[in-house]
């Protein structure tokens, strides 16, 4: 009986942890509308930080675009331009 627990609890343990294992760093680059003046990349980057699963955000007021790293497990490119739009900077993926 203890051998039985045992393995259902490593099968258990195995099971919850393979999400975490199947994760996936992904990195898009948006197109950001509406950055007219210094202060909005860091609105911008300050919003895409706050989404859950995100890693590192680069945004360029020349480009007029944001570089994200985010989690898969965590979020998605809908979530991301999803927050820069209730922001008040609409964004989507550079094509």
């Amino acid at each position: 009986m203890t051998k039985l627990l045992a393995f259902t609890s490593l099968a258990i343990s195995l099971l919850v942890s393979s999400n975490a294992a199947f994760a996936v760093q992904q990195t898009v680059t948006l197109t950001v509308e509406n950055m007219v003046c210094e202060a909005c990349p860091y609105i911008v980057k300050k919003t895409l930080e706050r989404v859950s699963g995100v890693g590192r955000v680069t945004v360029s007021l020349k480009d007029k675009t944001a570089v994200v790293i985010f989690d898969d497990a965590k979020t998605n490119v809908r979530a991301l331009t999803d927050a820069t739009k209730s922001a008040g900077f609409p964004s989507s993926p550079k094509g």
